[in-house]
């Protein structure tokens, strides 16, 4: 199912326009403007809520796409798409856009399907460029975050520690495979994937720590799971958190141990 999206649509006055608004505001919500300084001006009020910005090519044309590269250099609309519409077959002129910035160009005969389509695929597109953006800055902390699917599959792992066999193929990624084929330890590994089926099962999240003892070197992990749920309330997939407490955790025993003694 595709939620609405909020919809800025800048299209000169005509016949073209209300097709366009009849076909666009059975799926979305939208606004519709003349002009784009109009859409200009809009956007200055509500970049916030506008998920995708539809332009008609004449107007970008007329303007020398001004506004095209005006927004796309602009930090806040870089991550709204603009998807080009032209009711003819666009001009060598016209497909300058795309290297401006233009998301996608649509052109007749465009079905309504595809045409929706489309526009969902633009917004999916930056918000996936918004996902490795953020996935590049989460390798810079020192804890790992990972995600996986509902058969335990890992679908990305911010780090490979020590706990893991990379493999030695330069290419070689952890997405597709579980637990049981990655860890070195295989009971922790069977504790991971158990649990994951588990949280998948009930949708309830779970919180422990292991021990890992390998090359001498002994390791206490905290893991923290959580569900990850569809639009319908399905779990989806399975979120974690591995930080590495063998600090605090040595502490613990060792004040433990302190505490028997006496």
């Amino acid at each position: 199912m595709i939620r609405k999206k909020n919809i800025l649509m800048i299209l000169p006055a005509g016949k073209d326009q209300v097709e366009f608004c009849s076909m666009f505001t059975r799926d979305n919500y939208t606004r519709l403007v003349n002009s784009e300084e109009e859409g200009e001006a809009f956007l200055q009020q509500h970049s916030d809520i506008v998920s995708a910005v539809v332009l008609d090519i004449r107007l970008a044309r007329e303007s020398g796409f001004r506004y095209v590269k005006e927004m796309c250099a602009d930090p806040r609309f870089a991550s709204i798409p603009i998807v080009a519409v032209s009711p003819d077959a666009p001009t060598e002129e016209d497909m300058v856009c795309l290297e401006l910035g233009v998301t996608d160009l649509i052109t007749p005969p465009c079905p309504w399907p595809l045409l929706s389509r489309r526009i969902f695929n633009a917004i999916r597109a930056k918000d996936s460029a918004t996902y490795y953006e953020i996935e590049d800055m989460l390798e810079k902390l020192p804890c790992n975050i990972f995600l996986k699917d509902t058969e335990g599959k890992y679908i990305f792992s911010t780090h490979y520690w020590r706990h893991i066999k990379v493999g030695k193929d330069p290419n070689w990624t952890i997405r597709g495979k579980t637990d049981l084929e990655v860890r070195h330890d295989p009971e922790n590994a069977r504790k991971a994937y158990e649990s994951d089926l588990r949280i998948v099962e009930t949708g309830k999240g779970t919180h422990y720590v292991i021990e890992e003892n390998e090359d001498g070197i002994q390791e206490f992990l905290e893991l923290t799971k959580e569900p990850v749920f569809d639009a319908d309330g399905r779990v989806k997939g399975v979120i974690g958190l591995i930080n590495d407490v063998t600090e605090l955790e040595c502490l613990r025993r060792q004040r433990a141990a302190e505490k028997d003694v006496k």
